[in-house]
């Protein structure tokens, strides 16, 4: 009963861990999708329509999973040529951002 128990919390918490880091289902597709309206809006400029990267600005296809806090840095103190984001973008649109960019990642 107790293995039970803990095979069960264990792939609860798994399934919780899945989702924070945003690797499938509707919430998921919703963020990405969401993520490509801010893009389009606000990066499309510099970095590429559709992430597709002219060579002009940093190819955010590039970052990897683990460089969310370079990502947030650089796009709310800004980097180089690139304005400061933070303050005019919402917590959320950067949840966006990150989970549109990762859904085009090259790794």
């Amino acid at each position: 009963m107790r293995l039970a128990l803990c095979v069960a919390v264990v792939f609860c918490a798994a399934l919780v861990a899945q989702r924070a880091a945003g690797q499938g289902g509707e919430l998921d597709r919703a963020l990405i999708e969401a993520g490509a309206g801010v893009y389009q809006e606000k990066c499309a400029e510099c970095h590429g329509e559709r992430l597709l990267n002219t060579g002009a600005a940093f190819d955010l296809r590039k970052l990897h999973t683990d460089e969310r806090p370079r990502f947030d840095n650089s796009v709310t103190n800004g980097k180089g040529q690139m304005p400061a984001w933070g303050g005019i973008l919402a917590p959320e649109q950067f949840d966006q951002l990150w989970a549109y960019i990762r859904s085009k990642a090259e790794d």
